[in-house]
């Protein structure tokens, strides 16, 4: 099952900050929320990179912030703004790969929805999709091998004599690792191969409207296999596949428009801190 232990964390924020900083805790507490309701590993994560969109988008306004920058520029925290610069610009690229895999992942699915909606011989084209999944799972996890070094690099060095702007952009940064982690593991899933009890039980479900596993992507994985393996693929088992195919899509343009979002946000947070360094 994927890894969606990201729960945000309290930036524990002195009480006379301004209102932008008590904008970010409002969100943070947002996020928390909405979080705990999800039904879902997918909902969850499309949750997490919506809400860190959102945070990156208070710390940029407080950043744009003139007494910001000046405090910021200060000789003490010049090698903090570079860390956090290094960490942004590292967090960024992997957003990135990140996107890519999932536009990939939303490529494929969508292909072979479309092709099983128009035809009942859909064999090679799942042989295709496994294929081509299997490709997606191997660069899932390559991108987590270098989420996992820059995960070191972001925690450690903590230092209680920070400024409170500093913590703010360090909490963020390590809620978005965990976020990423969520994520990556989420398409990292191994191709499930099921035994038929498992498949049938998963059917009998989704004729109520129900997810079984409560993970798109390991559910299409199971009617794929039932699919492929079965002797015969009767109408019912096809519009099935088809149904859980579509869901995921979905699942995947969800993430891609929360990381897009999330790109965007990381950009700007970049250029921000940039420009103090260069003060």
């Amino acid at each position: 099952m994927a890894n969606t232990t990201h729960k945000v964390k309290s930036l524990s924020l002195p009480s006379k900050l301004n209102h932008i900083n008590q904008r970010i805790e409002h969100e943070l507490k947002k996020l928390r929320a909405k979080e705990e309701a999800s039904t879902s590993a997918s909902e969850s994560i499309i949750i997490g990179v919506s809400g860190l969109a959102e945070l990156y988008g208070c710390i940029n306004k407080a950043l744009s912030l003139p007494m910001t920058q000046q405090a910021l520029s200060l000789r003490q925290h010049e090698k903090h703004v570079g860390e956090l610069l290094k960490g942004c610009s590292s967090l960024l690229n992997v957003c990135s790969s990140i996107k890519e895999i999932v536009l990939q992942q939303g490529a494929i699915t969508k292909e072979l929805e479309s092709t099983l909606s128009n035809t009942k011989d859909g064999c090679t084209n799942i042989a295709n999709y496994n294929s081509l999944r299997k490709e997606v799972i191997r660069k899932a996890k390559d991108v987590m091998s270098s989420l996992n070094q820059l995960n070191v690099s972001i925690i450690e060095g903590e230092d209680c004599h920070l400024s409170t702007m500093i913590k703010s952009l360090r909490c963020v940064s390590i809620i978005n690792l965990s976020v990423y982690e969520s994520l990556l593991s989420f398409l990292s899933m191994p191709v499930s191969k099921p035994k038929r009890s498992l498949v049938s039980k998963l059917m009998n479900k989704g004729r109520r409207g129900k997810c079984e596993s409560g993970i798109e992507i390991n559910d299409v994985d199971m009617v794929l296999h039932e699919l492929l393996s079965g002797k015969t693929t009767n109408e019912e088992k096809l519009c099935f596949t088809v149904g859980k195919l579509r869901t995921l899509v979905g699942v995947m343009e969800g993430m891609d428009n929360g990381l897009e979002n999330m790109c965007k946000q990381l950009s700007e947070t970049k250029v921000f801190l940039m420009n103090i360094l260069s003060f």
